[in-house]
Order: structure tokens, then C-alpha cells, then sequence
């Protein structure tokens, strides 16, 4: 699915570690960040791919589901689904076109710039990841459940290669997302995520 977000200035500030009171945010600092906003909006391509489906067990150590036998071993992902009967799966990404640009910058010496693209980059695909876990929230809710927060491969024991599998019940190439050898995602502005679902 294609999604429409608006990039948050204040967002970017907090990827950028400007907080409210101990950093001061000099007039062209301020500037650059919005002209660099404005840039990225041109540049990002929000793109999301999502499933959802029965939990068919979930145990101390392992969550299985009823998609092609997927299942996940591990204790802290089994612990945050442990009152669901259902999930959501989803992949989300802003394109690819965005790094070129802070590699652009990198190249050309304009680390300010870069550091500054790389911090509105990785707040957009928050927003983008925020967008579909309000879908699938609705999409809860008309079933008659709450949903949990959101848990990605990589949080506490959940392990990475995992990745293999989700990227195997979901269409990632549509949106043009693929994993490295290291089951890191490309582009890295992307997010993987699980969204469980547990009667209200």
C-alpha cells in the first residue's frame, strides 16, 4: 500500500537529540532542518506490506502461528503476545531515495547536512510505521479486540534472522524492501514489525 505522511519537525528534533530545554536550536540550524524537510518530502516513498492472522499457540518460549507453520522462539516476544489470539505482521519503508541523498552530502563533505537527513529519514518511517499500526488498530477494533504495542525483530531475544521468515508470509519486493546476508533490512529506513491482538 502507498501511504501519504507529514514529515514532524519536532519529531526530527528528537531524532536529533535537541531537547526542549538543554539544547538551544540556533535560528540557521532551525533553517537548514526545515529547507532539509521540505527536500526530503520530495525524496521519501512510503510503502507498507501487512498480514494479519490466528495465533495458534503461544507458550513460555515460542509463538506459532497459523500461516505456513511460522513460528518464532523467543521468551520476550511470547511474553508480550501471551494474552493475544491474534497479529498483524507488517514491513514498512520510505524508499530508497533519501540515503542517496545523505550519502550525497557525506560525499560532498556536508556532514551537518547528512547527519540533519539521516534524523528526518529515521522519523518518517516512525511516522510510516505509526500510520499502519493505526490501520491495523482499526482493523482490530472492528473484530472486537485491543491491540499491544508493536515489537520488532531485534527487541530483547527476539532474533534478526527471524527476519527470513517474515519477509517469506509477506510480499516485501512490492515495496521494494530486501534483506541483506546479515537479515538487515534495505533501505535501511525500513521497519518490521508484529502487532498483537487480544480480546477487549
Amino acid at each position: 500500500m502507498d501511504i501519504k505522511i507529514t514529515i514532524d519537525f519536532k519529531e526530527v528534533l528528537k531524532e536529533l537529540g535537541f531537547k526542549q530545554v538543554s539544547t538551544i536550536l540556533t535560528p540557521p540550524m532551525e533553517k537548514m532542518i526545515k529547507e532539509e524537510i521540505e527536500k526530503a518530502e520530495g525524496l521519501i516513498s512510503p510503502k507498507a506490506d501487512m498480514i494479519s492472522f490466528n495465533l495458534t499457540s503461544v507458550t513460555e518460549d515460542e509463538v506459532i502461528t497459523d500461516i505456513n507453520s511460522l513460528t518464532f522462539k523467543t521468551k520476550y516476544l511470547s511474553k508480550h503476545l501471551k494474552d493475544c489470539s491474534k497479529a498483524s505482521l507488517f514491513i514498512c519503508t520510505i524508499g530508497a531515495e533519501l540515503e542517496k541523498s545523505i550519502k550525497g552530502y557525506f560525499d560532498k563533505g556536508e556532514q551537518t547536512r547528512a547527519y540533519i537527513m539521516n534524523g528526518i529519514g529515521s522519523a518518517a518511517v516512525e511516522e510510516v510505521a505509526n500510520y499502519v499500526n493505526q490501520l491495523i488498530i482499526k482493523e482490530a477494533e472492528k473484530e472486537g479486540f485491543e491491540t499491544v504495542k508493536r515489537f520488532s525483530p531485534g527487541y530483547g531475544d527476539w532474533n534478526l534472522l527471524d527476519q527470513k521468515a517474515i519477509f517469506g508470509v509477506l510480499n516485501p519486493s512490492s515495496i521494494g524492501v530486501a534483506l541483506s546476508e546479515r537479515c538487515f533490512m534495505m533501505p535501511e529506513k525500513s521497519v518490521s514489525a508484529i502487532v498483537g491482538w487480544k480480546k477487549g
